[in-house]
Parts: C-alpha cells; structure tokens; sequence
C-alpha cells in the first residue's frame, strides 16, 4: 500500500520536542518494535508530538497519524480513539471516527492478529507518558 509506505516515510527521522511535559516508551514483547513518544502540553491538552520510531510500516503509519491527529486532544480524546482503533481491528468495528479517519488504512490488516499489538503501540506510549504527568 503507497499510502502507508508514504506515512511510515514521514516519521523515519526521530522528531524530538525540546521541553516535554511527558515522555515514554512502549516495546513490543513479540517483535521488539519500539515507540518513543513525547508530549508537549497545554491545559491537558496536546500541542505538540514528538517520536523515535524504530517499528515496521504499520506502526509508523499511525505514528505519522497520531503525530497530526492527537494535537489538540486531551487524554480521554486519545484513549477513545485508541478503543476505536483496537475495536476496528479485534471486532471489525468501524474505524476511528474525525482526525483519526486515517487510521481506516489499516482495515487490511484486521486479520492478522500477531500485528495488533505492533499497530497499538503508539497509543500505549501515549498513554504512559500521560500517566506520567503530575
């Protein structure tokens, strides 16, 4: 798929954030895929995403997704649309809905389940950095 290949392209280099308010990293157990994500915030809301992405195409696709779908999102905004995401993907629901549409690219891989956790690992460092906010 070009358009998957084109989005995992605009996150090859690492974008860093030179004062984050959070930072995580989430690492598959099966793959060894890894996802660096930082957060810079305002009013609990997200105005800028950083990343180092060392992860296959599907991964890196919602990175690039994420990197422009998640500004202006507040936690619970996020976390809603990584259930979408997982729903789309464990029960073939509908995809995510608004900034997250993107995400519909991933509708191929839906039976392939040994990559979902791959595809959720972005949303897992997401929601760890927040969780390390005080």
């Amino acid at each position: 798929n070009r358009e998957l290949i084109a989005l995992s392209a605009q996150v090859a280099e690492p974008k860093s954030l030179q004062h984050p308010d959070a930072k995580a990293t989430a690492i598959s157990v099966i793959c060894g895929s890894e996802v660096t994500i930082e957060l810079s915030l305002k009013d609990g809301k997200v105005e800028e995403v950083g990343y180092a992405v060392e992860a296959c195409s599907l991964t890196k696709a919602v990175v690039a997704i994420m990197a422009r779908a998640a500004c202006g999102k507040t936690r619970p905004e996020i976390s809603a649309a990584a259930a979408a995401l997982r729903d789309m993907l464990e029960k073939e629901s509908r995809p995510p809905a608004g900034d997250w549409t993107a995400l519909k690219i991933l509708e191929p891989v839906i039976g392939y389940k040994a990559r979902h956790e791959t595809i959720m690992l972005p949303f897992v460092a997401v929601e760890k950095a927040f969780a390390g906010v005080k």
